[in-house]
C-alpha cells in the first residue's frame, strides 16, 4: 500500500533551507512538508511569503527531486490580523503545489473570533482549492482544539469541507503532559482529518527529546494497523524539530546548538524505513 510520506524542514532548523532540500532528497524521501511555524523557525518574517520567494523555494524542490504536499504555517488564528497573515501563507502554499496548509487556532477565550476569521478564510481555501488543516497544539492551556474529540466537533461546527484536522500524536502527548494516549485519543478526530504528523518522544534527563519515529513511548504500530484497517492511510509528515526538547514541566524549549547535521539525517532516515516498512507489514497481512 503505498502512502505519502513528508519529511518536515523544523528537523534542521539551525541549518539554510538547501541543506535541509538536499538531505532530505539524499534519504529517497519523495515529499517535503516545509516548516514555517512561528515561535519555532527563528528565521521566520512576514516578508518571506510572496511570489519571489515562492519562485526560488519551488526551484529549491525542483532541484532537489521533492514536492510539497503541505505547509506548516502554524499561527494563532484569533487576532486582528490573523486573516491577512494566514492568506499569504495559503497563496504562497498554492504557488508552490502545496495542497495543505496547517496552522493551529487559539485559546477557548477568542473562539467567537476565530470562527468569524475561519469563516472568510474557508471561503477563500474554497476558491483556491486548499485545505486549512487544523493542528492540535504541543503546549497551552484551554486551548480550542484540546483533543481528537474536540477537533471533530470544530469541524463539524466550521461546516466546511476546505477545513479538516491536521492531527498531531506527539503533540497531544506534550499538551495533555503525558496523560493522554494519542494511539487512543486520534481515533474520534480520523474522520474529519486530511493530515498526520508524526512525532515520537524519549525521556531523559532534561525532560523529553524528540526521538526516531517507533523507538518513543507512542504506539505507532499499533496506530498505523488501525489506519490500513480503516483505509485512512492519509498523508503524513515526519515532524521531529530537533533543535527543541520538551522540559519535565512540558514546555517546549528550544536547545542553543541545532543536532549534527549527520545524526539528523539518519534518524530521519530511520524513521522514515521504519514507517515505510510497518506500512508494508500491516497491508500483507489484508
Amino acid at each position: 500500500m503505498n502512502a505519502m510520506i513528508s519529511i518536515n524542514t523544523l528537523a534542521y532548523e539551525g541549518y539554510d533551507l538547501g541543506t535541509a532540500t538536499t538531505e532530505i532528497s539524499k534519504m529517497g524521501a519523495s515529499y517535503i512538508e516545509l516548516g514555517f511555524t512561528r515561535g519555532w523557525m527563528s528565521s521566520l518574517t512576514e516578508g518571506l511569503f510572496n511570489k519571489v520567494n515562492a519562485k526560488r523555494m519551488s526551484k529549491l524542490l525542483s532541484d532537489a527531486g521533492l514536492s510539497c504536499v503541505a505547509l506548516a504555517a502554524h499561527m494563532d488564528l484569533t487576532t486582528e490580523s490573523s486573516i491577512s497573515e494566514f492568506k499569504k501563507r495559503m497563496n504562497y502554499a498554492k504557488r508552490i503545489g502545496a495542497r495543505i496548509v496547517h496552522t493551529k487556532v487559539g485559546p477557548v477565550s477568542r473562539k467567537k473570533k476565530f470562527m468569524k476569521n475561519i469563516e472568510e478564510l474557508a471561503l477563500m481555501a474554497e476558491h483556491m482549492d486548499i485545505i486549512i488543516g487544523l493542528e492540535n497544539p504541543a503546549e497551552g492551556e484551554n486551548e480550542i482544539i484540546d483533543s481528537g474529540k474536540a477537533g471533530a466537533s470544530i469541524i463539524k461546527e466550521i461546516g466546511s469541507r476546505f477545513v479538516k484536522l491536521n492531527y498531531d500524536f506527539g503533540n497531544t502527548f506534550a499538551y495533555s503532559r503525558g496523560q493522554v494516549k494519542p494511539e487512543d485519543d486520534y481515533k474520534e478526530a480520523l474522520p474529519y482529518v486530511a493530515h498526520l504528523h508524526l512525532k515520537d518522544v524519549k525521556k531523559n534527563e532534561s525532560g523529553w527529546y524528540f526521538s526516531q519515529i517507533g523507538k518513543g513511548v507512542i504506539n505507532y504500530d499499533a496506530i498505523i494497523e488501525s489506519l490500513i484497517k480503516e483505509k485512512k492511510l492519509l498523508p503524513m509528515s515526519i515532524e521531529l524539530p530537533f533543535i527543541f526538547y520538551i522540559s519535565h514541566d512540558f514546555i517546549v524549549r528550544r536547545s542553543e546548538k541545532p543536532m549534527e547535521l549527520s545524526q539528523i539525517t539518519k534518524t530521519l532516515q530511520n524513521s522514515l524505513n521504519y514507517v515505510r516498512e510497518t506500512i508494508q507489514k500491516h497491508s500483507e497481512k489484508l
